[in-house]
């Protein structure tokens, strides 16, 4: 049986979309299923590729399953998901995820079709998918708490597996700007700021868990960078008022990593996105709390250590922020920001007009994530870099 063909989007096109574009919503399904260990044999050859991201949901779609997914696509686990799923709520999720960048002609399918197949909005798209297949999975299990626990006794469970990695980091408390930086505590909400001094910059670290009407508690932790050097140039450094910044205004964050980031593509720790589309990871029962507690503090030595030593000098910064192409970096929200031109300048990226060429082509796509209010001063700023790199 056939779930969804490409071939069916073909006759409706009334634009000049590539044919590749009737791949694109069916083939960021298909390689969620396949990255999620959901399909059948045949796919899973194609695992590497996807995880190093070196082939396009598109086009595997099309490599793999000639532009169809069937019933042969799946595993037995995948099939009762995607018979529960796809065709009653997938659409209307991909629509929600990506509804502010279809290109409005009047035609649905073309519209839902003209969404760019980039790693970038496949991450986007995840989030919702983890979502539902893990309340799928809890209901399907009867997976629930006996009773809830408290929130101070989930939160003082994570502290404790995060203490060896906080200390080593050197994060305290920071209670002086915790109320400017999280929402104050309720009785479905519990959480600290924490902080790290490094030369020349801090780095904040935000845990917070919550209780939901779903009987499930949930876990987020977001880093936020300030890299004084970079953070001086992007404020000051002749760049277009882009916030009306002076220079009395605060040294804005020059990096902020939200869970769906740095674990981006993590096996066993799966992040979801709350009605809100924060990115969290939701327990739905004790065991799911011991698991995801252990696994988090192993992740935190592992990759968020790590991680922060980059964030911490304008070279790591850079060699985050400014990847080829610049929307698969793990910092990329949109193109109309001051944040990786001053960041390349700051680490004197020898690619810096690349960069600059980049970029004006991300923000020249109507399809491209973020508000286009701020287009013109992205392209201003573009001017000016390369006025100042360009050899004379």
């Amino acid at each position: 049986m056939i779930f969804d063909s490409a071939d069916y989007y073909f006759i409706d096109f009334q634009t000049d979309l590539p044919k590749e574009a009737a791949g694109t919503r069916i083939g960021m399904y298909v390689a969620w299923l396949t990255l999620r260990r959901l399909v059948g044999e045949g796919l899973n050859d194609y695992l590497d590729d996807l995880r190093a991201r070196r082939i396009s949901c598109a086009d595997f779609l099309f490599d793999a399953c000639d532009g169809k997914f069937s019933t042969d696509d799946v595993n037995e686990e995948g099939m009762a998901f995607t018979e529960h799923y796809y065709r009653e709520q997938f659409d209307n999720d991909y629509d929600a995820v990506f509804a502010g960048e279809f290109s409005r002609t009047g035609h649905e399918l073309d519209d839902s079709c003209s969404i760019a197949c980039s790693w970038h909005n496949f991450d986007r798209l995840t989030l919702t998918l983890n979502r539902r297949l893990l309340d799928w999975r809890a209901r399907r299990d009867h997976v629930e708490w006996p009773v809830l626990p408290t929130l101070d006794s989930v939160y003082a469970a994570v502290l404790r597996a995060l203490r060896p990695f906080m200390q080593s980091k050197g994060f305290v408390h920071d209670p002086v700007n915790e109320p400017t930086m999280t929402d104050a505590p309720s009785p479905s909400r519990v959480g600290h700021l924490y902080c790290s001094d490094f030369s020349g910059g801090k780095h904040w670290l935000l845990v917070v868990v919550r209780s939901t009407p779903q009987n499930t508690v949930t876990l987020s932790l977001t880093v936020a960078s300030r890299l004084d050097a970079v953070a001086e140039r992007i404020r000051d450094h002749g760049l277009p008022e882009y916030f009306n910044d002076t220079a009395d205004s605060p040294l804005p964050y020059t990096a902020l990593l939200r869970m769906a980031h740095w674990l981006r593509a993590d096996p066993d720790l799966i992040i979801e996105a709350d009605d809100d589309g924060a990115s969290l990871l939701a327990m739905r029962g004790p065991q799911g709390l011991a698991r995801t507690v252990l696994l988090l503090a192993q992740r935190c030595e592992t990759v968020l250590g790590p991680l922060l030593d980059q964030l911490a000098t304008a070279q790591g910064l850079d060699a985050v922020r400014c990847t080829r192409p610049l929307s698969e970096s793990i910092l990329y929200t949109e193109p109309f920001n001051r944040f990786v031109l001053s960041t390349a300048e700051a680490a004197g990226n020898p690619r810096i007009l690349e960069l600059c060429d980049e970029l004006e082509a991300l923000g020249s796509d109507l399809q491209a994530p973020g508000s286009r209010m701020f287009y013109p001063n992205l392209m201003a700023h573009i001017r000016l870099v390369r006025e100042r790199n360009t050899p004379r």
